[in-house]
């Protein structure tokens, strides 16, 4: 009986640094420890720091709040970029533009995206190897580099100064075209499909076309199949593409920087970066919302997929993709791929290029108005 009562804490005690040992040693618990460590270090300190500023009186702002001391507890930040007289200008409008812009580039890059992505997987369309690399080179260029392209092509005499390439064709580009949200929705759809292309096309590539050809067996159509079948089945690329998308153009600022601020067009960030040269707080503030914005983003996505996430495939045989013949059709869309890439990989290559062997550009010919 003595034996076993002094065997029993020196058992407990083996079992405890056994555990402890295992737990040190394990590889997941080291990454896992790693993880949380670098996550404290890079998000949740500069994420409490952040609101700490937004809910602090800084003392280069107290002859704006009456009787205020520095760094009392405020909600003067918050009030003045949410309720206050210069909010609207501030906050409000940047953030409908960004909302219009985000919306509108997320809309037409996924469109984009998505049927360059059929075209390379599901139909018989030539030089597809040069075509699924270069229908990406669009993204690996930055997007200043388009916006300003764009600037050198587009610019008039009335905003711009030095008017673009078209003034050598008599032709005055008008302001809605040159500077504002078009431009930029255009550039920036042009830069984002790229995500679009690459999820949906490997998931394309995922979905066996027996099922297709199945419902088409059983008298499907051709939209009730894309409806009911493989648009389900690619629902989670394209919910992705449009988080990758519309969180990119919220918070993108080369592009309406280049091409809104001549014309007092704000987006969030725009007004972010004028903000906080100027008001640390209100520009941390501004940042705050659009990490909400991004949260609630990613939130209602998963919900949207949630659902979705159990889906497979299951057969068996091996996956088999039967292309889709084109037909009359097939040269012509040879076209007009050639002719996108020459517009938005070739063209503004060639335009930056040719501005690196100019001194000054070059005044063009007045152009006659009509009394």
């Amino acid at each position: 009986m003595a034996e076993s009562v002094t065997e029993q804490p020196f058992s407990r005690r083996r079992r405890f640094k056994n555990r402890l040992r295992n737990m040190v040693t394990n590889p997941y618990n080291i990454i896992t420890i790693i993880a949380l460590i670098l996550l404290v270090y890079l998000i949740v300190v500069p994420l409490g720091e952040m609101i700490r500023t937004t809910l602090t009186l800084a003392e280069s702002d107290l002859r704006r709040v009456k009787g205020g001391t520095a760094g009392e507890f405020t909600l003067y930040y918050w009030q003045r970029l949410l309720s206050s007289d210069v909010s609207r200008n501030l906050f409000w409008i940047p953030l409908k533009n960004s909302l219009i812009i985000a919306l509108s580039t997320s809309v037409i890059s996924i469109a984009l995206g998505s049927l360059a992505a059929w075209l390379m997987v599901r139909t018989d369309l030539p030089w597809k190897n040069f075509f699924s690399l270069a229908i990406i080179i669009p993204y690996m260029l930055p997007s200043w580099c388009k916006s300003m392209a764009w600037l050198t092509v587009f610019r008039n005499e009335t905003i711009g100064g030095a008017a673009g390439f078209l003034s050598y064709l008599g032709i005055q580009s008008p302001d809605w075209l040159s500077y504002g949200p078009v431009a930029i929705i255009i550039v920036l759809s042009i830069h984002y499909y790229a995500y679009a292309y690459l999820l949906v096309s490997a998931a394309l590539r995922s979905v066996n076309s027996e099922l297709e050809e199945m419902g088409e067996i059983i008298g499907a159509g051709k939209p009730l199949i894309l409806r009911r079948i493989t648009f389900p089945l690619v629902l989670p690329a394209l919910l992705s593409s449009f988080i990758l998308t519309f969180s990119k153009s919220m918070g993108t600022f080369g592009v309406p920087s280049f091409l809104g601020l001549k014309v007092n067009y704000y987006t969030i960030s725009t007004s972010l970066y004028s903000t906080i040269q100027r008001q640390k707080g209100t520009g941390f503030a501004i940042s705050l919302v659009l990490i909400l914005l991004a949260s609630i983003n990613i939130f209602i996505n998963q919900k949207l997929i949630g659902s979705r996430k159990s889906y497979a495939t299951i057969g068996g045989k091996g996956s088999r993709s039967t292309p889709l013949q084109l037909g009359k059709w097939k040269w012509p869309i040879v076209a007009v791929l050639i002719l996108f890439l020459l517009i938005a990989v070739v063209l503004p290559l060639m335009i930056l290029l040719y501005q690196t062997f100019i001194k000054e550009f070059p005044n063009p010919p007045p152009i006659q108005r009509e009394p």
